[in-house]
C-alpha cells in the first residue's frame, strides 16, 4: 500500500517549517557558541563544572542555563529540519513502533537517502538521546554530560547544516 500524496497544505507547512529554521539557525547557533565562550576560550570543563554546581553565584549558574537553553534549541532546530525534510521529499523512514523517535528515525531516513553518512547520523542520533537525557533528567545529569552533550551537538550541527542546506535547496525548488 503506498502513501497518500501530502496534501499542499501540509507541503507548505514543512517548507515554512524548513524555511524558517535555516533562517533562524545562525543566530540560534551564534546563542550557543557564545554560551560555551562564557566559559573560557576552549570551553573548559573545570570552569563549566564550578558554575554547573553552585549554590550560590546565581549568575554564573544563569550562564549555565543560557548553554543548556542554546544546546537544546540548536539540536531541536536539527530535528525540526530532519523531519521536516524528510516528509517534504518524501523520504521512507522506519515506522513509529520501530527504535527511536521520530527526529532520530528522520535522521536516519536522511542517512539512508544519502544526505549524511552514516557517522554524522550516528553522532546526531546520539546528540539527540542527550538532549532527551538532559531534558527529562535534569536532576540526575552532572556537569560533564551536559558540557558532552554542547560538544557534540555543536559539532554534528555544523556538520548536518553543511550538507543538509545543498541538498533541502533542491527539495524546496521542486514545488
Amino acid at each position: 500500500m503506498t502513501s497518500p500524496e501530502p496534501r499542499r497544505v501540509d507541503r507548505a507547512r514543512w517548507r515554512n517549517t524548513i524555511l524558517d529554521h535555516l533562517e533562524d539557525f545562525p543566530r540560534q547557533y551564534a546563542a550557543l557558541e557564545t554560551a560555551m565562550a562564557a566559559f573560557g576560550s576552549n570551553f573548559d570543563l573545570p570552569s563549566f563544572k564550578l558554575a554547573f554546581d553552585t549554590r550560590a553565584d546565581m549568575e554564573a549558574y544563569n550562564r549555565v542555563q543560557a548553554l543548556e537553553r542554546a544546546a537544546l534549541r540548536v539540536q531541536n532546530y536539527l530535528g525540526e529540519l530532519a523531519i521536516s525534510g524528510t516528509k517534504l521529499a518524501g523520504l521512507q523512514v522506519s515506522a513509529r513502533g520501530e527504535e527511536g523517535s521520530a527526529t532520530e528515525r528522520a535522521f536516519a531516513g536522511l542517512r539512508d537517502a544519502g544526505v549524511i553518512d552514516a557517522t554524522l547520523c550516528a553522532r546526531l542520533v546520539q546528540a539527540q538521546g542527550a538532549r532527551r537525557r538532559i531534558e527529562h533528567n535534569y536532576v540526575r545529569v552532572n556537569a560533564g554530560d551536559v558540557h558532552r552533550a554542547a560538544v557534540l551537538i555543536h559539532r554534528a550541527a555544523a556538520d548536518f547544516i553543511s550538507r543538509y542546506r545543498p541538498w533541502i535547496r533542491d527539495q524546496l525548488a521542486d514545488g
